[in-house]
C-alpha cells in the first residue's frame, strides 16, 4: 500500500513526525489544521513529510478519541426541493467543498411531517458534529432547538437577537442600491420590479433597497409597477407590463429564478432582452450565467460564506459556544448583456 512504512507497516504519526524533524504533537496540530500553533516553514516541512511517506489519518480512531463523527448536517426542505431552484443547489456544493477542505462530510437531510422531530432524532442519535441551516425564519425554531440542547449549528440567514448569533448574511437592501446606481448610469430611467411570494424579510429588504437606489436618483416604483407572487403571477404580471405602450426600461427581479420568468416571457413576446428591456436578478450565480442574453445580477458570495458557516461549526464544535456576533458579507454586481442601454 503507498502508505507502508519501509519495514512492512503501516506509516504512523509518530514516522511522519521523525521525518520532518518536529514533535508527534506539531504534527497533529497540522493535521487539524491549528496554524496558530505551528509556524509556515514547520507547516510546509510535515505537509512534504505526509506526502513524500502517504501517511493517511486513521479516521475512526480519530473520532473515537474524539467523540467526533466528522459530519455536518444540512436541513434540505421547501424551496430547496424545487428543481429550478439553482440557487440552493450551488449553496450546497460550495458547502461540501468546503467541509471536506476542513476533513468533514456534509449529511444532507429531510422530513416527512415535522422538521424539529427529525432534528431531535439526529440530536439523539449523537451522529452529526453540527448543523448547517438556511431558508431560515430569524425567529427559526430549529436554531432554538439546536441552542437549547447545546449543539453547534451556524446558519445563512439572521436570527433573532437572543439566539446565538451564528450567523452569515448579505446585505440585500445595499446590494439592491448598488444594483439600482448601475442602471442608472447605463442611462435607465423608468423600472418595475418582480419578486417571489412569502414574507422572508430578505425579500422585503430587497424591495426596500431599489425603491431607496432610485429615491436617491429623484425616481420612483409605481404601485402598479411592483409585483411579489408565484411564477405564474410573475408570468402575468411580467406579460402585462410588456405588452403595455410603454414599456419600463427595466424589469428588476427579487432573484436569478424570477429574472429567469421574466425572460422567458419576454422571449415570447418578441421582445428582446438588453434591447428592447432590461431585465436584471439577485444571487449572480449558474442560473443567470445559463441565460441568454447572460443576466445582471448581484452576486452572493456563496463560497464565502460556505466558508464562513463551516469555521463557525467548526470552532463551536471545539471550544464550545464563541458568543460571536452574526457577519454580513459585501456583495456586488455581475454585468451581463441584459441589462442594456435598452432601446427607446
Amino acid at each position: 500500500m503507498p502508505d507502508d512504512s519501509p519495514h512492512g507497516r503501516r506509516t504512523s504519526i509518530i514516522d511522519v513526525a521523525a521525518h520532518a524533524g518536529v514533535s508527534r504533537q506539531t504534527v497533529s496540530n497540522v493535521l487539524h489544521d491549528r496554524r496558530t500553533n505551528v509556524s509556515s516553514d514547520t507547516y510546509d516541512r510535515v505537509l512534504a513529510a505526509i506526502a513524500e511517506l502517504g501517511y493517511q489519518p486513521n479516521r475512526a480512531a480519530q473520532n473515537l478519541r474524539t467523540r467526533r463523527s466528522m459530519q455536518i448536517g444540512y436541513h434540505l426542505s421547501g424551496e430547496h426541493l424545487r428543481v429550478v431552484n439553482g440557487f440552493f443547489a450551488q449553496f450546497l456544493h460550495a458547502l461540501i467543498r468546503q467541509a471536506a477542505r476542513d476533513r468533514y462530510q456534509v449529511v444532507v437531510f429531510t422530513h416527512q411531517d415535522d422538521p424539529l422531530r427529525t432534528f431531535t432524532d439526529l440530536v439523539a442519535q449523537r451522529t452529526i458534529d453540527a448543523f448547517v441551516l438556511s431558508e431560515s425564519a430569524v425567529d427559526d425554531p430549529r436554531a432554538r432547538l439546536l441552542a437549547d440542547r447545546g449543539i453547534p449549528f451556524a446558519c445563512m440567514g439572521r436570527l433573532a437577537a437572543d439566539l446565538p448569533q451564528q450567523w452569515v448574511d448579505v446585505d440585500n437592501a445595499a446590494g439592491m442600491r448598488d444594483l439600482i446606481d448601475h442602471l442608472v448610469a447605463r442611462g435607465h430611467r423608468s423600472f418595475a420590479y418582480a419578486g417571489a411570494d412569502g414574507g422572508e424579510y430578505w425579500k422585503t429588504e430587497r424591495l426596500d433597497g431599489a425603491v431607496a437606489g432610485l429615491a436617491a436618483h429623484g425616481l420612483r416604483l409605481a404601485g402598479r409597477d411592483v409585483f411579489h407572487g408565484d411564477d405564474a403571477g410573475i408570468r402575468r404580471f411580467a406579460r402585462r407590463v410588456l405588452t403595455r405602450t410603454r414599456v419600463p426600461d427595466v424589469i428588476v427581479c427579487g432573484s436569478d429564478a424570477v429574472a429567469a420568468v421574466v425572460v422567458n416571457v419576454a422571449h415570447a413576446l418578441g421582445r428582446r432582452v438588453g434591447a428592447d428591456v432590461a431585465v436584471t436578478g439577485f444571487d449572480g450565480g449558474a442560473v443567470g450565467m445559463f441565460m441568454e442574453p447572460v443576466l445582471t445580477s448581484v452576486h452572493i458570495p456563496l463560497e464565502e460564506i460556505a466558508h464562513e458557516l463551516v469555521q463557525r461549526c467548526r470552532r463551536e464544535i471545539e471550544t464550545g459556544p464563541t458568543g460571536a456576533p452574526g457577519l454580513i458579507l459585501p456583495t456586488r454586481v455581475v454585468e451581463g448583456a441584459s441589462a442594456g442601454p435598452v432601446r427607446r
